[in-house]
């Protein structure tokens, strides 16, 4: 088995073992953060929007409710039992849709998504270039794209990257901005900007 099949394993496991708690009080930081993200995209009319990295789909309900159920959103994991469990959270709700499948191919047609985010979750993919290739090719002309991580910019997370590094089979890298900006010219996208967050970063591109 290569490496990097190995790595989609083992964060499949890691995240089918954490679904059943990822609703929890313990994890309302994350979506405290990706409130931050959402507070970022201009959701208006019939757009469609994208969470890479999902779990059980707190981002797409909300981002769903703030366009008052226009438009359509849609939410990939690579845990089916995480998705199993946005599924079971968004009954009730009409324009949800959630996808078990990995970053690298993603099962959508070329200039689909005006908006992706992908929010804490980036640091576990081995190949960016290829999940990148991918983000651009759903892309609508001039959809964005919009990555929350901690960003190996700050001292503290390039200690904490090489701690995980040691401790988590799973883990792969946090980036800092050079990186992403480097990803995003291969990928033929264009790097916009990046705003602090915390110890995090939002990377902003567009197609």
């Amino acid at each position: 088995m290569k490496e990097e099949h190995s790595k989609q394993v083992l964060n499949a496991n890691r995240w089918n073992n954490r679904a059943k708690n990822y609703d929890k009080q313990m994890y309302n930081f994350f979506r405290f953060m990706q409130k931050k993200v959402i507070s970022l995209l201009e959701l208006e009319g019939n757009i469609r929007m994208l969470d890479i990295g999902c779990g059980t789909g707190w981002a797409v309900r909300y981002a769903s409710q703030l366009c008052t159920e226009n438009g359509e959103f849609y939410g990939l994991d690579i845990s089916p039992i995480m998705i199993e469990k946005a599924k079971e959270h968004s009954l009730g709700y009409k324009n949800v849709y959630f996808i078990n499948a990995d970053s690298e191919t993603m099962p959508f047609e070329d200039n689909f998504f005006n908006f992706i985010i992908c929010t804490n979750s980036f640091h576990h993919y081995e190949n960016p270039i290829k999940v990148l290739n991918e983000i651009y090719r759903i892309l609508t002309p001039n959809g964005k794209i919009y990555i929350m991580d901690p960003s190996a910019d700050n001292t503290i997370i390039k200690i904490l990257d090489s701690i995980v590094r040691r401790r988590e089979a799973a883990h792969v890298k946090f980036y800092n901005t050079k990186e992403y900006k480097a990803f995003f010219e291969k990928s033929n996208i264009k790097y916009i900007e990046s705003k602090t967050a915390f110890l995090e970063k939002i990377q902003i591109g567009q197609k």
